[in-house]
């Protein structure tokens, strides 16, 4: 096995989606290996582009990346791309392959045959995906969890220094410094928090003009979509209906900004029936990123 793959299953047992397999399986899922060629620059995948396969970093380096933006620089022993291979998501980042790499690809295809013909193989598979994408979720949770404190923390010290100011005598800075801090106050407050409706979740907003807007991202006070057509400047006023992927209630507000073809609105204030329902909304998108 270890010549037919370059990797043996003590060096696979280290990446967390083997590491309770048998003997046995890793021999069954090793027959699903297959060499990739790819020299340095080469991109194994694209931002947005559909997941078929996944592979297994034996040596060098691999970088993910958004837009031009490196998110992480992968080393061996390693697993890539696995969560959107086996879901048939689209890609989220783009991987290029750096210099004296060696890989191995399973397709999802050949791997959804194999754990049809050998169900207990595909079972613990899935297991330990799903034990896999749980460890993940848990590491974000608490890695947001620490963001909010350190977010709170300052939100108070600002706060402070907000007060100190308008207390103490006027200088040339005074003022500036006093617009800088409650801009900063204001934008971190907890209703600003923005979300991003998943694909399962859809939301729109259907303008007065019977246009259908699809919403980028929403928070409690804020909507961010994309439009077509005739386009508003910034201050219009706007409304529509809001559509939360299935309940419905009407909306208005003003325009922020254009940006292309995605406007941000700051919405009326709701009546709490309404402001209820986005509130609902708001927390079941959010549950997506929570573990329980």
């Amino acid at each position: 096995m270890t010549q037919a793959t370059g990797i043996g299953p003590r060096e696979l047992r280290g990446i967390h989606l083997f590491r309770d397999f048998t003997d046995e399986d890793i021999q069954r899922l090793s027959e699903l290996f297959e060499p990739v060629v790819a020299s340095e620059g080469t991109v194994l995948f694209a931002e947005g582009e559909a997941a078929d396969a996944f592979y297994i970093l034996i040596a060098g380096e691999v970088s993910l990346r958004q837009d031009e933006r490196e998110v992480y620089l992968l080393r061996p022993p390693c697993i890539v791309g696995e969560l959107g291979a086996t879901t048939g998501a689209s890609r989220h980042s783009r991987a290029v392959v750096g210099p004296g790499t060696v890989l191995r690809r399973i397709d999802s295809a050949r791997l959804g045959d194999c754990c049809s013909r050998v169900p207990a193989l595909g079972l613990a598979f899935y297991r330990a995906l799903l034990s896999s994408a749980a460890d993940k979720i848990a590491h974000d949770q608490r890695r947001t969890a620490e963001m909010r404190e350190h977010i709170i923390t300052t939100q108070k010290t600002m706060k402070g220094l907000r007060a100190f100011i308008l207390e103490s005598p006027d200088s040339p800075i005074s003022g500036r410094v006093h617009d800088a801090l409650e801009g900063l106050i204001q934008q971190n407050r907890r209703a600003n928090y923005r979300v991003e409706p998943p694909a399962a979740l859809a939301a729109n907003l259907r303008l007065d003009d019977g246009r259908v807007a699809p919403i980028v991202e929403l928070s409690r006070t804020h909507l961010n979509v994309r439009l077509t057509g005739a386009l508003p400047k910034p201050n219009d006023e706007i409304s529509g209906v809001l559509v939360l992927a299935g309940p419905e209630i009407p909306a208005s507000g003003r325009v922020l900004r254009v940006q292309g073809d995605r406007i941000v609105i700051v919405l009326d204030l709701l009546l709490d029936t309404f402001a209820t329902v986005l509130e609902g909304y708001l927390t079941r998108v959010q549950m997506f990123d929570f573990l329980v």
